[in-house]
């Protein structure tokens, strides 16, 4: 790397740790690109060469926590061969971490609703966890399917209501716990037939 790259580099991250604090802080709102570009000690103009608006320096910091947070639940995830447990442990990381950054979460999750982005990436994922796991004891591709669609709409339910108050919590989690009961029951049912 570059001398230049490396002063460019070291700029950008120090914009994103002034940032993450202020906006922790004072709020997101209420943080100016002038008082982040002064903290910094660099120009408003030098601060948008790097974030082209105060929505892309969130989104930075915020995937930057989130695959932190993701990452170390990771290791600490309990295997689990059921879809419901599945669902609901990553429910628990990823509603344990938008509490956390609750005025982020807001911003991004609806940049992301409106254009397709991360979040339904990354429920397409845990989708393809839950039909898996439906699959592994017999359940036809189909009905899996159905099953999964519908307890990622039960997700989506829950943290759609949740998220606009600011907490999700642990009320959040057994509200999509009560939700998927019946895909909980089908579940047994199938692996009890299985035996």
């Amino acid at each position: 790397m570059s001398l230049r790259q490396q002063q460019k580099a070291n700029t950008r991250s120090k914009i994103k740790t002034i940032a993450k604090q202020a906006f922790l802080t004072q709020g997101i709102e209420a943080t100016s690109t002038r008082y982040l570009s002064d903290q910094a000690g660099i120009a408003v103009g030098t601060l948008f060469v790097h974030f082209p608006d105060k929505l892309a320096l969130v989104k930075d910091i915020f995937f930057d926590e989130m695959d932190a947070a993701l990452r170390t639940a990771v290791v600490a995830q309990k295997a689990s061969a059921s879809p419901i447990d599945y669902l609901l442990q990553m429910a628990q990381v990823l509603f344990d971490f938008y509490d956390q950054y609750a005025e982020f979460t807001r911003l991004v999750l609806l940049d992301s609703l409106a254009k397709g982005g991360f979040h339904t990436k990354q429920m397409t994922v845990i989708s393809e966890g839950i039909i898996k796991r439906f699959k592994q004891i017999g359940v036809d591709e189909k009905t899996a399917s159905i099953f999964a669609d519908n307890m990622i709409a039960n997700y989506w339910f829950v943290l759609l209501n949740a998220v606009p108050k600011g907490v999700l919590g642990q009320e959040a989690i057994e509200h999509l716990k009560r939700m998927n009961l019946p895909f909980e029951m089908s579940y047994r049912s199938a692996l009890k037939n299985r035996s």
